[in-house]
């Protein structure tokens, strides 16, 4: 009886009659789709507005996973399973109950909510949750809308909400429109051609690192816009979506000509130019390079001046070419000379080697005269005349209006092959520089070692004396000053390195803070550090509202006990049979209660507060002498205010978090504060959120990646500004576009 009721309920809210069908469910369908071959069946290109009168409905047998083909196969008009004449028809009449008896009305309810919604205004993204739910086909052939919906998806809401119109429609004579994704339906190429698309989906990669969908959209007068979204890196892994919108086919061509520009020259040369993506006003993009936004208006004018820099940076270097090339051959003498001045060297010390060895030899020896180096003919011309380049010649001395793309890249591949050039010509400098250093010091030791073989020829004893001793001889290579070896610096990254890092900073939260130091760093996670730096900044205020306030809360959750100065339970307000997750993990501990630690009752006055808030300070105090973080990384906070550098401050490991409670806000303040390994603070890990008396919590910061310092013992130094915009989801369909205006700050002294 009560699926009965079901029906019948459902079919009145749908205002369906099965015994006097409408006109609307009961037309011949012609239908002709002519599905394409190897189309994306999941990939919606299309959205529409079409009104609820040119929708055919057809049901199928096939599910919507399946083919086109297949679901194209299996359709009936809608009207074959609304009338039981023959046996096939009574079984595709009881599907058809079957599916109404399972309908749910609030999510039709829904739809009809969220269709109100997009007929004021399109999404920010396009698509919306379930669209796929539709299954609306467009037929060239036939130039109708068909859904196909599928007799066995579980979820037939947007079936009986067509239903639903349809038959409102045929009542009223109100055609609704509904917003929909048009499936099997590619680019109409009214702007871009299909390899056009492919190219934009390319370009834009190539600048965000994110794959773009792109839609064409048509509003109610069937006016198209071509929309492009997605999502870019604005700051420091802080992510924004982004929807470029072309209303015309002019200003399709000029953005299509500005990426393709950008994108051949990023490509060409990555090492000289890299253009950043930013969230432009309107929600779109914006490319910058050398802090310039490039527009397609200007950039005729961003071709031309790269091309005279680049022409200039081309002809400087082939003037230092010059230059260094007539250093270089300079070189090549002098290290020519030393080589022969070594030679030399090593044959005198050779002969005296030799001669030592027998009677004759020495007596030759000491008779032979001392040789002088005199040095070598310059054999070879410096020259200071220009390197011819025909390139050069041909490009950088034509001076004309206006430049091409072709010439850019033309002069700043000269560029690169003369920067290659002037690069290498300086690598043989320096390495000449060095072997010349080397063969200096070699004839220096060389010199020496003949100067005392000389020292001693003042008579024939004397020498034959020190021609028996057994000398070891070694002409030294000359020493090599070693370059200081440069430490690489492992830069913290949040995604990769916070789920070891969370481990380790909580194991020695456990093992140096007391329970009570614990306790007074949850605290600061609170409302209450307002009071507390109040205090530190001993400002004598009446924190009244503020005991108010919690007190207030504390009614609310039920904690606060009427006339008692202290919680019987303390912190055992559960039973060890309670279980919780934390990072995937089971543990039986309960969280931290700031009501319980800042022993708040009824009776709770001021002095008590400023007392325990005293106490917490001095806890803080502890904690903070005791730790430093052991490691550099960059703090952040969000603000509409200046920089708290007084008192405590609760800052973020990741910027995302630290905007996440200014969403509402359309200009915001980010701090950017690089700590040093040996600040001081305190990691808010597990351990300061809960209590570990059965020791089972699980190590890590999987509550929050928040840090406590103390701000007043950072010397700060502003080393960056920089401004960039975010869009802001509201909700499904409409966007915030905020301005975020980023301090990068370094503490360049932390104070013991």
């Amino acid at each position: 009886m009560k699926k009965t009721n079901d029906i019948q309920n459902n079919l009145k809210f749908l205002k369906l009659d099965l015994n006097k069908l409408p006109k609307c469910l009961l037309e011949n369908i012609d239908m002709n789709l002519k599905p394409a071959r190897n189309y994306e069946e999941k990939k919606y290109k299309v959205y529409k507005y079409v009104p609820v009168s040119k929708i055919q409905i057809l049901l199928t047998r096939a599910n919507r996973l399946n083919s086109i083909q297949e679901k194209c196969k299996m359709a009936a008009p809608i009207y074959s399973y609304l009338e039981a004449e023959d046996e096939e028809g009574i079984l595709r009449h009881t599907i058809f109950l079957k599916m109404l008896q399972n309908m749910n009305i609030e999510e039709i309810q829904k739809i009809e909510e969220e269709q109100n919604k997009l007929r004021k205004e399109i999404p920010f993204k396009v698509k919306y949750n379930e669209n796929y739910l539709w299954q609306i086909y467009y037929s060239e052939y036939s130039k109708e809308y068909y859904m196909l919906a599928p007799i066995e998806d579980l979820d037939c809401s947007c079936l009986f909400y067509l239903i639903k119109e349809k038959i409102e429609y045929e009542k009223t004579g109100k055609d609704k429109e509904i917003f929909v994704p048009i499936s099997h339906l590619d680019y109409s190429r009214r702007y871009f051609t299909k390899s056009q698309v492919a190219d934009i989906e390319k370009y834009i990669w190539q600048f965000t690192k994110d794959w773009p969908l792109v839609y064409e959209v048509y509003d109610k007068n069937d006016n198209m816009k071509f929309q492009i979204v997605g999502n870019t890196e604005v700051y420091e892994k802080i992510n924004s979506t982004y929807k470029i919108s072309l209303e015309s086919s002019e200003e399709a061509t000029r953005f299509y000509k500005l990426i393709k520009a950008l994108f051949i020259l990023e490509t060409e040369f990555p090492s000289r130019y890299k253009f950043e993506a930013q969230i432009a006003e309107n929600g779109g993009l914006e490319f910058v390079y050398d802090f310039k936004i490039i527009e397609y208006e200007n950039l005729t004018k961003f071709i031309k001046d790269e091309f005279l820099r680049n022409r200039h940076k081309s002809e400087t270097l082939n003037e230092e070419i010059v230059k260094l090339n007539s250093k270089l051959e300079e070189l090549k003498l002098v290290e020519k000379d030393k080589q022969e001045e070594y030679r030399m060297r090593q044959k005198q010390i050779t002969l005296y080697l030799e001669c030592k060895k027998s009677f004759f030899g020495r007596i030759k020896y000491y008779f032979k005269g001392k040789k002088e180096y005199k040095g070598i003919k310059n054999t070879i011309e410096v020259t200071n005349s220009v390197v011819e380049n025909e390139e050069l010649q041909d490009n950088i001395y034509d001076t004309k209006e206006y430049y091409t793309l072709d010439d850019l890249v033309g002069i700043t591949k000269i560029l690169e092959r003369i920067t290659i050039q002037t690069r290498n010509i300086n690598m043989d400098i320096n390495a000449l520089e060095d072997t010349i250093e080397r063969l200096t010091k070699k004839n220096e030791n060389a010199m020496r070692y003949i100067e005392e073989i000389e020292e001693h020829k003042k008579s024939i004893f004397e020498f034959w004396s020190f021609v028996n001793k057994d000398n070891v001889l070694g002409l030294n290579e000359g020493e090599v000053q070693e370059q200081p070896k440069r430490e690489i610096e492992k830069n913290f990254d949040y995604e990769e390195d916070i789920e070891e890092l969370g481990k380790k900073l909580d194991s020695n939260n456990r093992e140096i803070f007391s329970r009570e130091e614990l306790d007074s760093v949850f605290i600061t996670s609170t409302e209450v550090l307002e009071d507390i730096n109040s205090l530190v900044n001993e400002e004598k205020g009446n924190f009244k509202e503020s005991i108010s306030k919690l007190k207030q809360e504390a009614l609310k959750t039920e904690i606060l006990f009427a006339s008692e100065e202290f919680d019987i339970f303390g912190s055992m307000s559960e039973d060890k049979t309670k279980i919780n997750i934390l990072g995937n993990t089971k543990h039986r501990e309960i969280q931290k209660n700031k009501f319980r630690i800042l022993d708040l009752t009824k009776n709770t006055k001021n002095e008590q507060y400023i007392e325990k808030l005293n106490e917490i300070i001095n806890n803080l105090n502890k904690a903070i002498d005791k730790s430093k973080f052991g490691f550099k990384v960059n703090a952040f906070y969000a603000s509409l205010e200046g920089l708290n550098n007084q008192g405590y401050n609760v800052l973020y490991i990741n910027p995302k978090n630290a905007l996440e409670g200014q969403k509402n806000n359309n200009k915001i303040n980010l701090y950017n504060i690089k700590l040093k390994e040996e600040t001081r603070g305190i990691a808010l890990t597990n351990i300061a959120y809960y209590d570990n008396n059965n020791k089972t919590l699980p190590f890590g910061m999987n509550i929050s990646d928040k840090i406590l310092v103390d701000m007043s013992k950072l010397n700060l130094e502003l080393k960056k500004q920089k401004l960039f915009r975010i869009n802001q989801q509201i909700d499904e369909i409409k966007t915030q576009t905020q301005i975020i205006c980023v301090y990068e700050y370094e503490a360049i002294k932390v104070e013991e």
